[in-house]
């Protein structure tokens, strides 16, 4: 087994195989988890290092949205070879936008991020670069998207995640290979990067039903923000497993401690807007230092709310060292 990992990191890649070597590890990712559990970290950090991303525009507009969440998804740990290649219609393309070539299967554009990969029809090009890729982000209608991979689409544990999104940005749908492919987490990412709401209709997430809002005073520790958490799920008798999200207010989108948090307990983050949390405030406590600061009166309360749908409070506004939560849960019809 190690010897056929082996050559398959050694073999170098080219247009024709690819998709063929793509495969091959993701066989083996899942051959490895069968077989024993050690194994499976090993085939993780492999398919850690050849991730790749493709986002496919098809107007000028999708194309400045594919920019951003190209730079918001680049962001990933130097000794990762992941790639973000970005694809848009030659015609809208200026010369200095063009990307002639291919673009190799590990260093994607991380030579040449700015450029983009011209195609002449969006059918040719999921024809063409299917296998290439761990995930492919459509920016344009499902519609377009259900019409162009339908034949594509073979199992679950081997087709790409496919997220769509809007051309306004506001939503990223997890529309193939959910859980498997990893498009639920992909899409809760794009919405982050977006400052949109993701999408995810799998049953399993159904389970979830409990919104977290907090607030907290700049530059709180992920520490005192998870025993905040945990202490808040312990107030009410509920378990860490039924947290769909954590939300807070915009000015929180670049908090260090509640990023780590997200990711250490692998929960997206959702940051809802002052207006959206004025329009609720009147029903919640009120806070003159808060009002002070950020401009509204409460923060935890309103994001645990607004941050879900049908919510009704579990756990008032809760202060801990620090930081406010609140608790809601999210109603069935």
């Amino acid at each position: 087994m190690i010897k056929t990992l082996s050559i398959l990191i050694e073999q170098k890649p080219n247009e024709t195989t690819d998709g063929h070597r793509l495969t091959q590890i993701k066989t083996f990712f899942l051959y490895s988890i069968s077989v024993h559990p050690c194994l499976s970290v090993v085939a993780f950090i492999i398919s850690l290092y050849i991730m790749k991303s493709a986002i496919v525009t098809i107007t000028p507009h999708g194309l400045k949205v594919g920019r951003r969440i190209q730079e918001g998804l680049k962001l990933v740990p130097a000794w990762c070879k992941q790639g973000c290649d970005l694809y848009a219609p030659e015609e809208i393309l200026t010369p200095l936008e063009r990307m002639p070539r291919h673009p190799s299967f590990l260093t994607g554009l991380t030579e040449n991020r700015s450029a983009i990969i011209g195609y002449k029809t969006i059918k040719e090009l999921v024809d063409r670069v299917w296998g290439d890729y761990d995930s492919l982000i459509f920016i344009m209608a499902m519609g377009i998207v259900i019409r162009i991979i339908k034949d594509h689409i073979q199992d679950k544990h081997m087709d790409p995640a496919v997220v769509v999104v809007d051309e306004m940005g506001r939503y990223a749908i997890s529309a193939l290979s959910g859980h498997e492919g990893g498009a639920n987490r992909l899409a809760e990412r794009v919405a982050l990067i977006c400052q949109g709401d993701f999408v995810i209709t799998t049953g399993s997430e159904a389970t979830k039903t409990l919104i977290i809002g907090m607030g907290c005073r700049r530059g709180t520790s992920v520490d005192y923000l998870e025993d905040a958490m945990m202490e808040g799920l312990r107030l009410i008798t509920r378990e860490l497993k039924e947290v769909r999200l954590i939300a807070s207010i915009e000015d929180k989108r670049d908090e260090k401690g509640l990023l780590q948090l997200s990711e250490r307990l692998n929960i997206p983050l959702k940051f809802i807007h002052k207006v959206l949390i004025k329009t609720v405030e009147e029903g919640f406590s009120k806070s003159e230092l808060v009002k002070n600061t950020l401009g509204v009166y409460s923060v935890a309360e309103p994001c645990a709310i607004l941050g879900g749908f049908r919510c009704q409070l579990l756990l008032p506004k809760t202060k801990m060292k620090g930081t406010t939560i609140a608790i809601a849960e999210e109603r069935f019809l």
